[in-house]
């Protein structure tokens, strides 16, 4: 059974560099922990070629970058909770539009969990919220830019 991406993006009101190192740099300060994370709280951030998430002296490997081109994109093995025998393939690009960027999630490689449907369908709902205080971040980061 072949499950299709997960394709989500939104467009926010900063320029492609920023935006890039935005989320990137600073994902802890953004990524809502309370609601998709390993512990529920703690940290996150990118670690050397991984995505790890903190909580006291307990830490979860969430993903592997696989590729890294700033501030076009990044690819990641993407795992958070489990082993990465279970990881799929999520993509993120960043394409800049005037002084705006349009940020686009693809997340794929379904077949490898116990239920290929409902991790799809789990992460589809969740994308955009995670994007949306992915914009929400940019926003306010914009303001103290002006």
């Amino acid at each position: 059974m072949t499950i299709a991406p997960i394709r989500r993006e939104i467009l926010v009101g900063a320029p492609v560099d920023r935006t890039f190192e935005l989320f990137t740099g600073h994902i802890g300060a953004w990524w809502p922990l309370a609601t998709y994370s390993v512990f529920g709280d703690g940290t996150v951030g990118f670690e050397d070629r991984e995505v790890v998430e903190r909580s006291g002296d307990k830490s979860s490997v969430w993903a592997e970058v696989l590729e890294w081109d700033p501030p076009a994109g990044l690819r990641l093995s993407w795992h958070p909770g489990s082993d990465r025998t279970e990881a799929t393939d999520l993509r993120v690009t960043f394409t800049p539009d005037g002084d705006q960027t349009l940020v686009r999630v693809e997340h794929a490689g379904w077949e490898i969990m116990s239920d290929p449907a409902a991790a799809a369908n789990e992460y589809g709902q969740g994308w955009p919220g995670v994007l949306g205080g992915f914009a929400s971040f940019v926003g306010s980061w914009s303001a103290v830019d002006r």
